[in-house]
């Protein structure tokens, strides 16, 4: 799988040496487009879209923030990195669900690891939930599925377009999933990735770009689900 990257920095050189340093990072796993004009961006935004994002929060007409704001309109989960060279915006970036920040100037060693966890927040390690229903067999990549739903012997598989279906018992479902997914209900296990927010005891997951969907979270699992989703999600952004 080739990753559509967009960078964003005003200034070129620096657009270029985060470019360069991806490339080193593995240069078949990236597709880099470069922009030094953030209002180019957005007016591409209304047809494209891309899976990462790398952006300046300081730009010319247009803050990195207002163009995440933008980005979240249409695409509420991919990774957006922030390049800044102040601290004072961690509270502004983190509004627009960020994924991680680097403070200039970028380095291996700061950029690296983050790509690191993009990675794996992506799942480009192209690991596949896969099963069988009415003697088909279905692969899915785990980033697509939102959440799991257990109807007595059956499990349905809920993603943004569609539902699948098939038998599965909860202790052999758990032994499939990758470490995204949290059971929050003997009935529910839901991806980390698409957690939006969690009041209470229930827990708001993003089905598509419109679109939410609420899971309750019973009390057997409510104080565990708590903790492992918030270490989960800060494994993605720390």
């Amino acid at each position: 799988m080739v990753l559509k990257v967009a960078i964003c920095d005003d200034v070129p050189v620096v657009a270029r040496t985060i470019e360069e340093l991806m490339l080193e990072y593995d240069s078949s796993l990236f597709e880099i487009d470069l922009f030094h004009n953030p209002l180019r961006l957005i007016e591409l935004l209304k047809e494209h879209t891309y899976d990462l994002f790398i952006l300046d929060i300081e730009l010319p007409n247009l803050s990195g923030i207002e163009i995440a704001e933008t980005i979240r309109k249409n695409n509420q989960t991919c990774p957006i990195i922030f390049l800044t060279s102040f601290k004072e915006y961690m509270e502004k970036v983190f509004k627009v669900n960020t994924f991680d920040y680097i403070l200039k100037p970028v380095t291996m060693d700061k950029l690296y690891p983050t790509l690191d966890r993009a990675i794996k927040y992506l799942d480009l390690d192209d690991s596949k939930f896969t099963f069988t229903f009415n003697k088909a067999l279905y692969s899915l990549s785990f980033s697509e599925i939102i959440y799991f739903e257990k109807n007595k012997r059956s499990v349905l598989i809920h993603t943004p377009s569609d539902t699948y279906e098939t038998i599965l018992q909860t202790k052999a479902l758990l032994s499939k999933i990758n470490d995204h997914f949290v059971q929050v209900h003997t009935s529910f296990i839901v991806n980390v990735r698409y957690v939006k927010q969690i009041k209470g005891n229930v827990i708001t997951l993003i089905l598509d770009d419109k679109q939410t969907v609420e899971i309750p979270m019973s009390r057997k699992f409510i104080d565990t689900a708590r903790t492992q989703i918030l270490m989960k999600l800060r494994d993605f952004i720390s």
